[in-house]
């Protein structure tokens, strides 16, 4: 199947395209409407037994690299999948085909500190994990609440999505970036944020529209 062939399937949801690069790469670009399931070499065909049920149609693999298109392509067989193709390439292939291509930017905590006007922050660590503080008037969302909730979110608005460390965020703003939201990725997440001497508040939960 050509480039063209794939995301027309998968735009009209007769084909799973999946992209096995790691979450912060594909947080960064990947081509649109693919679900991000990263390659690796142990427990990659439970992996995706586990986290793609209720999906019985065919699938295709996107990746970098003709070894790791093959390696994914071949645990999703070996898990049962109908693997209708892969294609190696990064998204600037994927852009050059003519295709639509999702990114994310980077920031890192010292840049928000320094544009923090210009961002809503949208932490989405769980409840108990803000306890340890929030960056000021952070809009609180966690992951898992995500999907459910994220019409709250005002797409007039540009998100920093931080976590912890950084993975979560990625996840969530390449999904966010889908839905057609405005969002960058803070590096690092809470850890360099105190890390670097930046203030903290006290979490509210309750108060997720901080904004004047």
């Amino acid at each position: 199947m050509t480039a063209q062939e794939i995301a027309a399937k998968a735009a009209g949801n007769e084909l799973m395209l999946i992209d096995a690069q790691d979450a912060h790469a594909f947080a960064r670009s990947h081509p649109a409407g693919a679900y991000n399931l990263p390659y690796r070499r142990a427990g990659y065909a439970s992996l995706a037994g586990q986290v793609l049920t209720g999906w019985n149609g065919p699938v295709a693999v996107v990746a970098g690299h003709e070894v790791i298109a093959d390696a994914a392509a071949a645990e999703l067989a070996a898990a049962g999948f109908d693997v209708a193709g892969r294609l190696v390439g990064g998204p600037e292939d994927w852009r050059a085909a003519g295709l639509a291509v999702v990114e994310v930017g980077d920031l890192t905590v010292d840049a928000l500190h320094e544009r923090l006007g210009d961002y809503t922050v949208l932490d989405v660590r769980e409840p108990y994990e803000w306890r340890s503080g929030v960056v000021p008037r952070a809009t609180l969302l966690p992951l898992s609440e995500l999907d459910t909730r994220v019409d709250e979110l005002d797409r007039g608005r540009s998100y920093a999505v931080v976590c912890a460390s950084g993975n979560r965020s990625a996840a969530a703003s390449a999904w966010l970036a889908e839905q057609g939201y405005r969002v960058a990725n803070v590096i690092g997440g809470m850890a360099l944020w105190i890390g670097a001497g930046h203030p903290t508040a006290a979490a509210d939960p309750s108060a997720n529209d901080n904004e004047d």
